[in-house]
């Protein structure tokens, strides 16, 4: 009797998990539907990576987006330096319009996969990386990586390796013991396949239902998707070794890098908290992110008063990406001169 039932069990789990991934395919056909791709795919070797670029010269600026972020985040940003230099902003594995990676997704992976995508797209070095928050780690592994592709550097309110030692324990998520952490990760990849984390999430809002989605809620949209929540996870899980491979990388010696760096906490609705913030962004400001502008002789540093992490202007951000832009080529143009 019992040897019948655990076949039952097992016949019913197996029935689950196929209407499952029935039921994600649905909603995947859905979301092509509902989200039409912006940019091109680029197979980097039996997966593709979205990217799109726009304008023309060099260096090229490639955008390298915060947390979950799309690569569309940078749209409106890229519009306005496309106006001076090409740039291209692209979607990380898993996220956006790309397919996912394997296992673990960490900043160097993520340079391995932006160097393939790069070269097989046709976008020649050398390139101006723009890293916001996670992006900025990512940004500085690229570098380690490959130095004599990278021009120049703006790093926007980047995140960096000490924040684990440093952060109220509120700014940080709880992290597993290294042993699960790749149990953990195929768990959330088997979930996104079968279906239940699109049956647990809510569709974004919309503000005219029947029209077309604004690029706020594209975005919305992307980021909902249950290949980008399982990515963010994978992500999340080994970031400890994403800032172990950041402390790791090389500097940019003499090339240009300017550093955004925002002044304000956020405001957490708790007076000790608050508290706990408003000490630590004083820490993140002349300590941490002072550090970053120390990797280069000649990185700069500019603190915004008003702003906190995520809002910091655009017209900042293009402006100091226009700034590195220039003295790159003011470099090149130097090396390029005959010996006399």
């Amino acid at each position: 009797m019992l040897k019948k039932r655990s076949k039952i069990t097992l016949v019913v789990i197996a029935a689950l998990l196929g209407l499952g991934a029935i039921y994600e395919q649905v909603g995947r056909h859905q979301d092509r539907a509902r989200l039409p791709q912006i940019g091109k795919s680029v197979d980097i070797g039996g997966r593709s990576l979205n990217i799109f670029c726009s304008g023309t010269g060099g260096p090229t600026v490639v955008f390298e987006s915060g947390g979950d972020g799309p690569g569309l985040v940078w749209q409106s940003i890229q519009s306005q330096v496309a106006a001076f230099t090409q740039a291209c902003w692209y979607d990380r594995a898993g996220i956006g319009w790309s397919d996912p990676g394997p296992y673990p997704r960490t900043s160097a992976a993520i340079g391995r996969d932006l160097h393939e995508l790069l070269k097989r797209a046709g976008v020649p070095p050398p390139y101006v990386l723009a890293g916001a928050s996670f992006g900025g780690l990512n940004s500085r592994v690229y570098n380690g990586l490959y130095p004599q592709e990278v021009a120049s550097m703006v790093l926007i309110d980047s995140a960096h390796e000490d924040e684990p030692i440093r952060a109220p324990k509120f700014y940080l998520a709880r992290t597993l013991p290294r042993w699960l952490w790749h149990p953990a990760s195929i768990a959330f990849q088997t979930a996104a396949n079968v279906g239940l984390i699109r049956l647990f999430q809510t569709s974004p809002p919309q503000s005219n239902p029947g029209s077309p989605l604004t690029p706020d809620e594209i975005i919305a949209a992307l980021r909902r998707q249950p290949k980008s929540v399982a990515n963010n996870a994978m992500t999340g899980i080994v970031i400890p070794e994403s800032y172990e491979e950041a402390r790791a990388a090389a500097g940019l010696g003499d090339r240009p890098l300017i550093v955004l760096t925002a002044g304000q906490s956020f405001d957490f609705g708790d007076p000790t908290m608050n508290q706990q913030a408003a000490a630590y962004q004083q820490v993140w400001i002349h300590e941490m992110q002072a550090k970053l502008a120390q990797l280069s002789t000649r990185g700069r540093q500019i603190v915004f008063d008003h702003s906190n992490h995520g809002s910091i202007p655009n017209d900042a951000i293009i402006s100091a990406i226009r700034d590195v832009v220039t003295q790159a080529r003011s470099a090149h143009a130097l090396s390029s001169q005959p010996i006399r």
